[in-house]
C-alpha cells in the first residue's frame, strides 16, 4: 500500500476555503488503509514523499516552535509524523518539499518517525559511484517481514525498498548551506538495485518521487519513471511528485509493454495527492529454488469515496468542523486521526481567520486558464512592488521590474473547488495562504527577451493546438496541471493556439521551431532578445521547477531570503484596501472560426462579469465530477 504528495493533509478539511473536504486528507485514506489491511495477512504501506509540509497546520506547528529562529524543531508536536507513526507506516522515501524548511527541520521532524525513512540520491559527498555516496539518510532498506503463504506455512521474506527523490529539484536559499546535491534517478536506482539483492531483498520497491516524463532517459531528469521501469531487478514502482494518478487513461506512451498498471510491464502506481487515493501493487511470490519470485502481479488504485470515517465505537468528540452527519461510521477499529489532532486543528482554524487588510472586489482564479486571473495578478503586483524596493536599495543599473507567477488552484485534478476564491471584503491569512499556496521564496533574475520568450514558450505549452475552422477543442487535457501557467506581469502578448507548442506539456523540446508568444511588448514596445530586465520569480521556477528554463546562477541577483507568501502579506498589510485591475496581461490570439472547450468551477459564469473581452457560454451547467464546461470563441 502506498501514499504520496501527501504535503501536510491529514484532515479531511481546506484551510483554504475553510470547509471540510471529501475528497482527500489522510484521514479519509487511513479508512482505505484499514479495509486493505482486513483482505490480505502479508501487507506493508509505505510513503512516497513530501509529507511534512504544505498545509496551514504545519504552517503553524513550524512558527509555534519558532524555527524561522531556532535551527530544530520539537519534533514530538510534529503532526504528520504522528499520524504516520499512528497509522504505522513501514517506511517512507524523502521528496523535494520535505526539504522546504531546510535540513536541520526535516532531520528533527523524523527523528521521531518509528519507520525509516529514505533517500538513495540526495547526497552529501560524491564519489565515484553511487553506492560509495556518503548520503543524508539511508537510500535502502530491507524489511525483514514473516509472512504466512496460501497453505497458512510461515516464511521469511526480505522486502527491499529504494526511496529516490528529483534531481536538482531541492530549495535554494534561507542559508540553507548544508542541503545535499542530487544524483540522476536512474543512475542511482542501476547501481542500488543489485546491491539490495546482495544484502537479502527478496523483492525490490522503488519509491521514486518523480512523475512518468519522457521516454528516452536524460541526465537528471525531473520525472524519469518510465526509463526507471526498464532497470533490471524492480517488482514494483510507486511514483508521485507531479499528482498525477496511475494507472488511469491512455498507457500506451509509456513504453511497448506499457498496459494497465505497468510500465514497461513493471508493476507501477501514482497516488494522487493529499491522500486522494491508496496506491495498491499486489504481488504474488512463489518459492522456488530457494528464493521468492514474482509469479503475477496487479495493481489497484483506490479513490476516497468522501464516506464519513468517524470510529463508531469513539467517545472523543470530532471537531464540528470535520462532522459529517448521516452516514455510514467506518468500523470501529479504524484509526481516528481527526480525534488526535482535535485540537491544534481548531489553533489552526482561529489563526487562519486573522485579518490582514481589505479587498474592494472578488479573487479568483476560475478563469485564469483563459487569461483573466485577478487572484494571481495580486500576487503579481505584491512581488513586483518587492522587487522595486529591492533595486532601490541597490546600487547599479535600473532595470525593468516584470513578475511571474501562476494560478495554483486552477481545479484539474483538484476538483471543481479547486480555485482561489477570496471575496471581497477582510483579506485573512486564510486568504493570503489560498492565494499563494506554496512556501516558495522570491528570486529576482536579471532576465533577457530571449530567456523570457522560452518562459513564456514553456508555459503556454499546457495548451492543445487548435487550427482555423475547428470547433469546440478542448483547451487542454485534464491531466495536465493549470499551475504551469505562468504569466509576467509587466508584459502585454498573445497567445496563437494556431501554432504547434515549442515544447511538450511535461516540459521537453517539442523539436518545433515554431513559438506560439506574439506580439510580447514591454510599455508597449516589442521585446528583443537582447533586451534585459528584473524578473521576480519564485526560487522553484528559477531552478527549473516544472520544466522552466532555469536561470543561470550569475544572473540570480542577491537578495535577502523571504517567502512569497510573507511578501503578498506584507503588501496587503502596508496598503490595507486592495484593488487590482482586470486588465489582461495577456489574450489567445484569434483563429478564425474556431472555438475552445475548457472546464471550470460552475461560479466562473459569475466571475466572468469582470471581464468583458471574453466571449464565453456556458454550455454544460454541471458534470458528474462537478465541473462546468464553456466555449469560448478564439
Amino acid at each position: 500500500m502506498a501514499t504520496t504528495d501527501l504535503h501536510m493533509h491529514i484532515l479531511p478539511y481546506d484551510y483554504l476555503s475553510d470547509n471540510r473536504v471529501d475528497q482527500w486528507g489522510l484521514a479519509n485514506t487511513a479508512c482505505l488503509i484499514h479495509a486493505a489491511r482486513q483482505q490480505v495477512p502479508n501487507s506493508i504501506l509505505l510513503d512516497n514523499g513530501d509529507f511534512l509540509h504544505g498545509t496551514a497546520m504545519g504552517d503553524l506547528v513550524l512558527e509555534r516552535a519558532g524555527l524561522d529562529d531556532a535551527p530544530a524543531i520539537d519534533v514530538a508536536t510534529h503532526p504528520m509524523i504522528a499520524a504516520m507513526n499512528h497509522l504505522d507506516y513501514d517506511a517512507a522515501n524523502l521528496g523535494n518539499h520535505d526539504f522546504d524548511r531546510g535540513v536541520d527541520v526535516l532531520l528533527g521532524a523524523i527523528g521521531q518517525a518509528s519507520f525509516p525513512v529514505l533517500s538513495a540520491n540526495s547526497v552529501l559527498r560524491r564519489a565515484a559511484c553511487p553506492t560509495q555516496d556518503t548520503t543524508l539518510m539511508p537510500p535502502f532498506t530491507i524489511l525483514h517481514r514473516k509472512v504466512t503463504d496460501t497453505g497458512g506455512a510461515v516464511g521469511d521474506l526480505g522486502i527491499g525498498v529504494l526511496g529516490l527523490l528529483p534531481p536538482g529539484s531541492l530549495r535554494q536559499g534561507s542559508g540553507q548551506d548544508n542541503l545535499p546535491e542530487t544524483r540522476d534517478i536512474v543512475e542511482t536506482a542501476r547501481a542500488y538495485v543489485p546491491l539490495m539483492r546482495q544484502n537479502g531483498a527478496d523483492i525490490v520497491i522503488v519509491l521514486a518521487h518523480s512523475g512518468l516524463g519522457g521516454s528516452t532517459h536524460v541526465p537528471n531528469m525531473e520525472n524519469a519513471l518510465v526509463p526507471l521501469s526498464r532497470l533490471d531487478g524492480i517488482d514494483a514502482i510507486v511514483g508521485g511528485h507531479t499528482h498525477q494518478v496511475f494507472p488511469a487513461g491512455d498507457h500506451a506512451a509509456h513504453g511497448p509493454n506499457s498496459t494497465e498498471g505497468r510500465l514497461n510491464g513493471i508493476p507501477t502506481v501514482m497516488p494522487g495527492f493529499w491522500g486522494s487515493h491508496l496506491g495498491i501493487v499486489d504481488l504474488d511470490l512463489t518459492h522456488q529454488d530457494g528464493r521468492w519470485q514474482v509469479s503475477s502481479a496487479k495493481v489497484d488504485l483506490r479513490a476516497v469515496t468522501g464516506a464519513d470515517r468517524t470510529p463508531a465505537n469513539s467517545v472523543v468528540k470530532t471537531p464540528s468542523t470535520l462532522r459529517k452527519p448521516h452516514t455510514p461510521p467506518t468500523p470501529a477499529s479504524a484509526p481516528d486521526l481527526p480525534t488526535l489532532l482535535d485540537g491544534l486543528h481548531e489553533k489552526t482554524l482561529s489563526h487562519m481567520r486573522t485579518r490582514v487588510g481589505h479587498s474592494l472586489e472578488d479573487l479568483d482564479t476560475y478563469l485564469a486558464l483563459v487569461g483573466a486571473d485577478n487572484a494571481t495578478r495580486l500576487v503579481q503586483v505584491a512581488m513586483a512592488d518587492y522587487a522595486h524596493q529591492i533595486q532601490q536599495d541597490m546600487a547599479g543599473e535600473v532595470l525593468p521590474v516584470l513578475a511571474s507567477s501562476a494560478p495554483f488552484k486552477s481545479g484539474g485534478l483538484g476538483g471543481a473547488n479547486y480555485y482561489s476564491d477570496v471575496p471581497a471584503g477582510d483579506i485573512t491569512l486564510r486568504s493570503v495562504s489560498d492565494l499563494y499556496i506554496f512556501p516558495n521564496e522570491l528570486i529576482l533574475v536579471r532576465a533577457t527577451g530571449a530567456y523570457l520568450k522560452d518562459w513564456l514558450e514553456r508555459s503556454v505549452s499546457i495548451y492543445n493546438q487548435v487550427l482555423p475552422g475547428d470547433r469546440r477543442v478542448a483547451l487542454k487535457e485534464d491531466a495536465t496541471p493549470g499551475y504551469l501557467l505562468e504569466a509576467v506581469f509587466g508584459l502585454t502578448y498573445q497567445v496563437d493556439l494556431s501554432q504547434p507548442a515549442r515544447f511538450t506539456p511535461a516540459g521537453a523540446a517539442s523539436g518545433l521551431a515554431a513559438g506560439r508568444i506574439i506580439d510580447l511588448c514591454h510599455n508597449a514596445q516589442a521585446v528583443h532578445d537582447d533586451d534585459e530586465f528584473l524578473l521576480a520569480t519564485s526560487d522553484f521556477r528559477a531552478r527549473g521547477g516544472g520544466g522552466f528554463p532555469v536561470a543561470p546562477a550569475d544572473r540570480i541577483m542577491p537578495t535577502p531570503p523571504i517567502a512569497i507568501r510573507d511578501v503578498l502579506k506584507a503588501f496587503v498589510e502596508r496598503n490595507e484596501v486592495i484593488e487590482v485591475s482586470p486588465a489582461p496581461i495577456w489574450r489567445f490570439a484569434n483563429v478564425p472560426g474556431a472555438s475552445i472547450m475548457f472546464k471550470s468551477s460552475p461560479r466562473a459564469a459569475t466571475a466572468v462579469q469582470k471581464y468583458p473581452w471574453l466571449s464565453i457560454d456556458c454550455v454544460t451547467a454541471r458534470d458528474a465530477k462537478g465541473f462546468a464546461h464553456y466555449e469560448m470563441e478564439l
